[in-house]
């Protein structure tokens, strides 16, 4: 294996320790950001009938959405209790109410109420199967959240992350809390760095089916896929545009490992790093306008930003001797990265002029691979914290940690964009 592969292997899997339906939540700090308390009641069911329920009632799953949100507090109820709610500050409840409907189907309505008026502040029904109530509990809680605090929340968005299955590392689909988990890739050979699409319909990833490190793109819910970018024999680090779906990417030609922008319609590409040392690991910001990165050209890997043109380069980490796989997030104030810190990988964040270090991460393992939610809200990682490597949620600020998979050997979380409707609003709002 040549130098430069070598690094940028290294740089993107070095002490690969990361992460079904089980949560457990570990809070490693107090929130510095303001949480909103909420009631969550038990929603009637059709009285005389049992409901076979796939994993959580909506209740619970709503009181999860709550909790991963990184803006509630929520303060679960038996029923309806004034004095409790009051208590608490809940000046929100959310509760709901369950009926049969056709074709083995449920209606399902949800209430959100004034807690001292009881005044309906909204409410929304649904008419799914039991499998797709989750769904449906994820689409409103986001509803509740904009109604509250006037941003889209995040409860219908998704992860994809690397399991170990069979001893061969696959691309996995999940819903954002880690249910509704589908393995997407079935290769007898790595799979692993996916990406998603614009729209998240399609994954872009890593395969080493041809024993070498080349991108591909596939399909969802087809299973078609592609080989991108042939021209190039070593192709790795997808960073997905959410605007023109090109993808930045690393390539490397001749023993030297460069950025390059390509189209995965028209298979065009153009160069846009010069430098002799190797690029890695790149991630757009906000706006589009700048690239952040991973380069050893100071003798270490550190985190570097330059116009997406790629002029005006300069180094953003300084304290360190070894920081990588850095994301902008999509609120534009900070950047995420991974740090090694006496043989341990943690995840900090940081201003985006590089000041203002902050850790996130401390005294529980490696953690690595950091993903922004697509509010900026959360971050989504891989620890080995409990001995095997798992995929966890925390709030930006390094609270809240949740565990969403349990068991097998799973890393490398990457979080969807929002989806299309969402994203749509979300620029006509002029959020972005």
């Amino acid at each position: 294996m040549n130098k430069s592969l070598f690094l940028a292997l290294f740089l993107s899997m070095t002490m690969q320790v990361f992460a079904s339906i089980d949560t457990i939540a570990v809070d490693v700090g107090i929130s510095v950001f303001k949480t909103m308390p909420i009631g969550v009641v038990p929603f009637s069911e059709p009285s005389g009938t049992t409901l076979d329920w796939p994993d959580e009632k909506p209740h619970e799953v709503a009181e999860r959405d709550l909790n991963l949100s990184g803006r509630f507090d929520v303060i679960s109820v038996p029923k309806f209790d004034l004095v409790k709610l009051s208590r608490a500050r809940a000046k929100f409840y959310v509760t709901g109410k369950i009926e049969k409907a056709l074709n083995n189907k449920i209606k399902i309505d949800f209430y959100l109420y004034a807690t001292q008026s009881k005044d309906l502040v909204l409410g929304e029904s649904y008419t799914v199967s039991l499998i797709d109530s989750r769904k449906a509990v994820h689409d409103f809680i986001d509803k509740v959240i904009y109604n509250l605090w006037g941003v889209h929340g995040i409860a219908s968005t998704k992860l994809a992350w690397v399991s170990k299955i069979d001893g061969v590392k696959q691309i996995m689909v999940a819903d954002y809390d880690g249910f509704h988990r589908r393995q997407l890739t079935f290769d007898s050979t790595i799979s692993m760095m996916p990406a998603w699409s614009p729209d998240n319909e399609r994954i872009i990833f890593v395969s080493f089916r041809n024993n070498k490190p080349q991108l591909y793109i596939k399909d969802v819910a087809t299973g078609t896929q592609k080989r991108l970018f042939k021209k190039f024999e070593q192709t790795f680090s997808p960073a997905v545009n959410p605007k023109t779906g090109e993808i930045l990417f690393s390539a490397i030609i001749d023993g030297k490992t460069d950025l390059y922008v390509g189209d995965p319609e028209t298979q065009k590409t153009r160069r846009i790093s010069f430098l002799k040392s190797s690029q890695t690991s790149p991630s757009w910001s906000p706006n589009l306008s700048e690239i952040i990165f991973t380069s050893d050209r100071g003798g270490s890997p550190q985190i570097y930003v330059m116009n997406s043109d790629g002029s005006d380069m300069r180094r953003m980490t300084f304290m360190g001797r070894y920081n990588e796989r850095a994301s902008w997030a999509p609120t534009g104030d900070r950047i995420v990265y991974t740090s090694m810190d006496d043989g341990k990988m943690n995840i900090y964040t940081c201003a985006i002029d590089g000041s203002d270090i902050i850790q996130l991460t401390s005294n529980s393992g490696n953690n690595e691979r950091p993903s922004w939610s697509p509010d900026g809200s959360l971050i989504a990682f891989s620890s080995d914290r409990t001995g095997s490597h798992q995929i966890y949620i925390m709030r930006r600020d390094g609270s809240n940690v949740t565990r969403i998979t349990k068991g097998g050997e799973n890393t490398a979380p990457t979080w969807s964009w929002y989806p299309i409707e969402k994203q749509v609003k979300h620029n006509k709002e002029g959020k972005q």
